[in-house]
């Protein structure tokens, strides 16, 4: 009975696996295609974020959780995931993603991403113990069994799921040898690749699962290496916080690093003294050498923190709030929790660090509440950061030309947005430019720099006109022309060929910029393609990069690129006098041999572009 209901947990997860891929298969192709719902970004992103982790979530706790608890909290996962990725969406600058990573926002940002990823872990493990225990706050051995258990789950599933695909990849590359490449080109197709991953992901979420103590084996090792090196990790905390006496802290703040490399010192030392500590039953009583040094490890958590939290107001008290520094006096503000409970555990007489069991239950609840703070209006690092910046400058605490409006603009969100159109209404002539400059350039230098001609920082922006592209453009062979269409057609921001060259000339940028084309047929269809090479500094060995375009009806696309690192002069040489050949590959594009040397062509397995009239393709 046992083995059929494992068998149709197993189906059931292999069924929860392949619907995630179908679901984040359409969700990409919406995306590459620019239809809906990637047309709507408050929509897109919460089912992309539900997408990738709510499956997950049922599928692990199939088996595991009663039915009632595990449709609650779903729904309820559901609904903050939901709600953190909608907001990080809305709390951007309106239409534009503020770090660049997907276009108009339509994704929730990597860090996001991660919190919630974060976040949903140590609710799940939360609730799977308070299920398992019949309580709200389930006993500390049952977390501690539980949480670690899952810990473990997690990286076998990761490592399971790399496995899978390292043997994918070697399984192309051995047909690939033989000149049989629909394989790779099959495996290539998103259609493909990401129900293969959410299917592979869905298995060892069941062969963990089904092999429980296989997975509490490997928990067990896991944690008693950890525990014996914690006296290794000890004395070094001591030996580091002793030099200190001798150098001082200056050195500490000198590296501007000093909050966050101290952050990991502390999670590394809660880590080793929790791996030690156990679940504090009495038959898992670690030696004598290790309660010494968990009990020194607790005491010195708390200097540890200090020096942290010191460093980190320094910075602030001189140059405010920032995004990043708000991060850090999240993760400052956690560790202290856990410092002051470890070191009072650490000098209560009883039982060993027995203390640190109901303080790392509120140390999680702390946790989590901090997170969601981070992710919502309540504690939004760019709403914080912004008013912070904002009242230095409206204070005089900083000049408004040594006032940084670019971080406002890139990572201020809606909430720099709103503080810049607010100060757009200032007579200081300083703030009025800068302002007007930031508000209309996604990209600005920071405000020292002001100085120089506005006028060509935001052309930097734009895009080249077609007159600009053919002066800038050196075509190979003289005997044949640049297509209008290449010339013409309505590229994505940021994507048209000889971009830079084109608006950062040469004088201006203290080396050579060219833009080179060669027109030759790359990939032996019989009709000529557009080699295409950007020079970006003097010499010899210029830095060149490379891509090869094909004409695909009145579009061009982008059918791959090439690698000219060390690209000689006389490489250059032969490219325009037509000296090179053409030589079949592993790879599904020839190699171009020059002077005897092969240059691989990689395809571009992602490209976009847009219609003649700017719309999506």
């Amino acid at each position: 009975m046992e083995t059929q209901s494992s068998q149709q947990r197993f189906v059931a997860r292999l069924v929860l696996g392949l619907g995630q891929g179908l679901i984040l298969y359409l969700l990409f192709s919406a995306y590459d295609l620019k239809t809906w719902p990637a047309t709507e970004p408050l929509l897109f992103a919460p089912l992309t974020v539900v997408a990738l982790f709510v499956p997950l979530l049922v599928s692990q706790a199939l088996g595991n959780m009663r039915s009632a608890t595990l449709l609650v909290w779903t729904l309820a996962a559901t609904l903050i995931l939901a709600g953190l990725s909608w907001y990080d969406v809305w709390h951007m600058w309106p239409g534009e993603h503020p770090r660049g990573l997907f276009p108009a926002g339509i994704v929730p940002t990597a860090h996001t991403l991660f919190i919630c990823g974060l976040f949903l872990f140590v609710a799940h493990a939360l609730v799977s113990c308070g299920d398992a225990d019949r309580r709200i706050v389930a006993h500390y051995s049952t977390l501690f069994d539980l949480a670690w258990k899952l810990g473990a789950q997690a990286a076998i599933i990761v490592a399971f799921t790399a496995a899978f695909w390292i043997m994918l990849f070697l399984g192309i590359a051995l047909f690939d040898m033989i000149k049989l490449t629909g394989f790779g080109h099959f495996i290539g197709h998103p259609w493909v690749w990401l129900p293969f991953t959410t299917i592979a992901a869905a298995a060892a979420i069941h062969i963990t699962d089904a092999r429980a103590n296989l997975v509490r084996g490997v928990r067990t090792l896991a944690l008693t290496l950890l525990g014996w090196l914690l006296p290794v990790i000890a004395l070094l905390a001591l030996a580091f916080l002793i030099a200190l006496v001798f150098t001082g802290l200056q050195p500490l703040w000198q590296t501007r690093s000093a909050t966050l490399l101290l952050m990991a010192a502390a999670a590394v030392l809660i880590i080793h003294i929790n791996a030690a500590y156990q679940d504090g039953d009495s038959e898992h009583r670690p030696p004598h050498i290790l309660r010494v040094a968990g009990t020194l490890a607790a005491v010195l958590l708390i200097f540890i923190v200090w020096i942290a939290a010191t460093a980190l107001w320094l910075r602030v008290d001189q140059y405010g709030w920032t995004v990043d520094r708000i991060y850090s006096a999240a993760c400052v503000l956690v560790a202290a929790m856990f410092a002051l409970g470890y070191l009072i555990a650490a000098l209560l007489p009883g039982l060993w660090l027995k203390l640190i069991e109901r303080w790392n239950v509120y140390g999680t609840f702390l946790f989590l509440a901090v997170l969601l703070a981070l992710s919502t209006p309540l504690a939004d690092p760019m709403r914080l950061a912004v008013a912070s910046q904002v009242a230095r400058l409206e204070t005089g605490a900083v000049k408004p030309d040594k006032f940084d409006f670019a971080y406002l603009r890139s990572n201020g969100g809606r909430y720099g947005r709103e503080a810049l159109e607010r100060l757009s209404h200032s007579t200081v002539p300083d703030v009025h430019d800068s302002v007007e400059f930031a508000l209309n350039n996604p990209v600005v230098p920071r405000a020292r720099t002001f100085s120089v001609d506005l006028s060509r920082l935001s052309r930097m922006r734009a895009r080249p006109s077609d007159a600009e592209i053919l002066a800038a453009s050196e075509v190979y062979p003289k005997s044949k022309t640049l297509p209008e269409t290449f010339v013409h057609q309505a590229w994505e921001p940021g994507t048209a060929p000889c971009r830079s060259v084109v608006l950062i000339p040469s004088d201006e940028s203290r080396g050579i910029r060219r833009c080179v084309i060669i027109i030759h047929d790359f990939d032996g269809d019989g009709i000529d393609d557009l080699l295409v090479m950007e020079q970006v500094s003097l010499g010899d060995r210029g830095s060149w990069s490379a891509a090869i375009y094909r004409q695909d009806g009145k579009l061009w696309r982008r059918l791959a690129d090439i690698s000219m690192l060390g690209f000689c002069k006389g490489d250059y040489e032969a490219l325009i006098s037509g000296n090179f050949t053409l030589e079949p590959s592993t790879k599904p594009l020839p190699d171009i041999v020059i002077n005897g040397d092969r240059v691989n062509m990689e395809p571009a397995w992602y490209a976009r572009h847009c219609r003649d009239d700017g719309g999506p393709n």
